[in-house]
Parts: C-alpha cells; structure tokens; sequence
C-alpha cells in the first residue's frame, strides 16, 4: 500500500479529493472516538409536531404583514403532514416581527417640532 505524502493543508485537500482513503490504510493509526455527553441523537435535532410528536416537514410560502400592506415571498414554514398545525421558522419570525414593527411606526402620525415644544 501507499505512503501518505507530507504536504500542506491546502494540498492535502486537494489529494483527498483525488485519492481514496482505503489505499492508505496500512499509513494510518486507529484513533479512539469520544463524543462529548451534550451532542444530541440527530432525532433530538429534528423539529416535531407538538401534537403527534412527527417530524415537521417544510416549505416556503408567501405570508402578508401589516394587516395585507406587505406581502413576504418564501418565508419557511414548517407544517405536520398530519394537518395539526403551521408554524414559521423563527428566523422567518423574527423577520416577520421586524417588519411589521417597522411599518407600525411609519403608521403612527408624525408629529411636528412645533407641536412638542408648545405642549
């Protein structure tokens, strides 16, 4: 079997990419394996339906804010393919919050100089 070349990181990523690992077998040394006690089983990752506990799936769907003045294109959703429920994502949220606050304040009437510094 092969030697594994001294190289740099830079040209090590490009030999990875061209070799295979199983040629190289008798160069390397078995490692023990620990996994800090905080990672999560990937089905602790995944979003779940409050109701059914299944996997939510997900889309992009177009939602209006601001009661219908703005209309938001492929915000992610998640829903339960069960039909218990619809729920943004909380990055498409939060952004959904922002906006809505921002348009609230340009709602609100403006209020000149004139009038704060007479009250």
């Amino acid at each position: 079997m092969a030697k594994i070349p001294e190289m740099t990181r830079e040209e090590e990523a490009e030999f990875w990419k061209t070799h295979s690992s199983v040629d190289y077998l008798d160069d390397m040394e078995p490692v023990e394996v620990e996994f800090h006690p905080n990672i999560k089983n990937s089905r602790d990752l995944s979003r779940r339906c409050p109701v059914c506990d299944d996997v939510l799936l997900f889309r992009y769907a177009n939602r209006d804010a601001a009661g219908g003045r703005v209309t938001l294109h492929r915000l992610m959703e998640f829903y339960c393919r069960q039909g218990h429920g619809v729920w943004l994502a909380p990055e498409a949220a939060k952004e959904l919050r922002a906006i809505e606050a921002v348009l609230d304040l340009r709602a609100v009437e403006p209020v000149l100089v004139e009038e704060l510094v007479a009250a």
